[in-house]
């Protein structure tokens, strides 16, 4: 018997190592002969292990449509680079264990680096580090930014991820580590110049499953591109998803994404993206929907969507700089706290939807500039303003960084208001309630010019309710056009 499993071993290492084109299909690993579905999935998840072991490419042609089933032992199937599945339908049963379908991973190590050689981006003394070779330099601050959520249980670690090429930093991070207050600590591990494609995948996610199927796990990496991938998940009871999730990443792209639905509820989070510790995302023609936000992010350092059509971009706390170009929002808002940098909305349209909203359960209201480039807002009494500061309380965080309040410069430049019948006021900024008795900083300018309005008059004001500023709040309103 022994005999028989080594020859039968031998065999299929000889084939992999053999394998027509240098790539490995589901067919060299028995898919003809599979008799259920959970034999599809080891399938799929031996043809990956030895893709990585052998660092052979997979090939999916032909192979159209699967079903598999998440058994008891089942890990997530490691990719090991670029995988196209081409436009393989995959529909996925689980009653086993919560679980992600696949992994794009790589471990890290300890390095030790100072807070000034973080700030100034030169690691030219780091020996650990190849002159002639690029590197992920994952930073954690472990003195707490926020120190409770309010209405939680938890506060919020800032991190951030360097980009070390030749030892020199391409980028920076959020806010500078060189203070009294950070407890640095590192990890680091290699960021090769290849980008690794993900492509042309479609995940079912059956309506009978007892068990969550996450879809990607994606860590430590550098230049992904996940591409052409729709995730359908019918109405459930599950929430808490993490549908694609991205942590300690670089360069990533989100091209011709899909998601119908996820594992949430109205009243209960999840998440069709859950991105944690990102520098520079590129996300493209998303389409998506779901009972809660699609998006729910921490700490991420430069952000563009481009052409999507989504209910929510979300940064929970931490990050700086996003770019918004020519998408769609619908029905919800945009969440941040602690962002710096600018916010940048070109060519959007809000449809009974917030633009900003400052989550106040941080308390973090960090100085940062908002612009709107010829934007078209749907209005409706219930949501008459442009961003939503919610509570302003005298509580204070300890960390100096988010221990003043403050709010965005806003400018708009041709903006459109369509106005239902009931709205008469339009506020740059809307508060639930004010308690704080100092001076707000950062604000001295609401900037509006070339703003059409349909559907009536509206007055634009700044706040609905008054609260102390540091400077005087120069608010011209210019090139006004009622009923165009």
């Amino acid at each position: 018997m022994k005999k028989w499993i080594f020859v039968n071993v031998l065999l299929l290492i000889t084939t992999i190592l053999n394998a027509q084109n240098d790539s490995l299909t589901p067919k060299m690993f028995g898919l003809d002969k599979a008799k259920s579905d959970v034999e599809r999935y080891y399938i799929l998840y031996k043809m990956h292990k030895s893709a990585n072991l052998f660092n052979k490419p997979v090939s999916y042609n032909g192979i159209g449509e699967l079903d598999i089933e998440i058994p008891a032992d089942a890990r997530p199937i490691p990719l090991n680079g670029s995988c196209d599945f081409q436009h393989l339908v995959l529909n996925v049963t689980n009653n086993s264990k919560a679980i992600y379908l696949f992994s794009f991973t790589q471990s890290t190590d300890t390095i030790h680096v100072s807070k000034e050689q973080v700030d100034n981006g030169d690691f030219s003394d780091i020996a650990r580090m190849d002159s002639a070779s690029a590197y992920l330099l994952i930073l954690q601050d472990d003195s707490v930014w926020v120190n409770q959520r309010q209405g939680h249980s938890y506060g919020h670690t800032r991190k951030d991820i360097l980009l070390v090429d030749k030892r020199h930093a391409l980028n920076r991070t959020i806010m500078p580590y060189n203070t009294e207050e950070t407890k640095l600590s590192a990890r680091i591990c290699p960021a090769t110049r290849d980008v690794k494609l993900i492509a042309n995948l479609t995940i079912n996610r059956a309506d009978s499953n007892q068990y969550k199927t996450y879809c990607f796990d994606v860590q430590n990496q550098c230049n992904v591109d996940m591409s052409n991938i729709t995730i359908n998940t019918p109405p459930n009871d599950f929430y808490a998803d993490a549908a694609i999730r991205v942590n300690n990443c670089a360069n990533v792209r989100l091209r011709d994404i899909v998601i119908n639905g996820t594992y949430s509820q109205t009243d209960h989070y999840g998440y069709g993206v859950s991105m944690d510790n990102v520098w520079r995302s590129t996300i493209v023609n998303m389409k998506a929907r779901a009972n809660w936000g699609i998006f729910g992010n921490n700490n991420i350092n430069e952000v563009e969507l481009d052409s999507c059509d989504i209910n929510r971009y979300d940064i929970h706390c931490y990050g700086r700089n996003v770019m918004m170009r020519n998408c769609t929002f619908s029905n919800l808002y945009n969440q941040f706290s602690s962002v710096y940098g600018n916010v940048v909305f070109d060519h959007c349209v809000f449809k009974n939807h917030i633009p900003v909203l400052l989550e106040s359960s941080y308390n973090a209201y960090t100085p940062f500039d908002l612009y709107f480039y010829n934007c078209t807002f749907s209005i409706n009494s219930k949501r008459n303003y442009l961003v939503d500061a919610r509570d302003l309380t005298n509580k204070q965080n300890t960390r100096p960084e988010v221990a003043a309040k403050n709010l965005p410069n806003i400018t708009m430049i041709r903006p459109t208001l369509i106005l239902t019948d009931d709205v008469s006021k339009f506020y740059m900024i809307h508060f639930s309630s004010v308690s704080y008795m100092k001076n707000v900083g950062h604000i001295n300018h609401i900037d509006i010019d070339l703003i059409s309005v349909r559907g009536g008059k509206i007055q634009l004001k700044i706040c609905n309710k008054d609260f102390q500023h540091a400077s005087p709040i120069r608010f011209p309103l210019r090139n006004q056009v009622f009923g165009k």
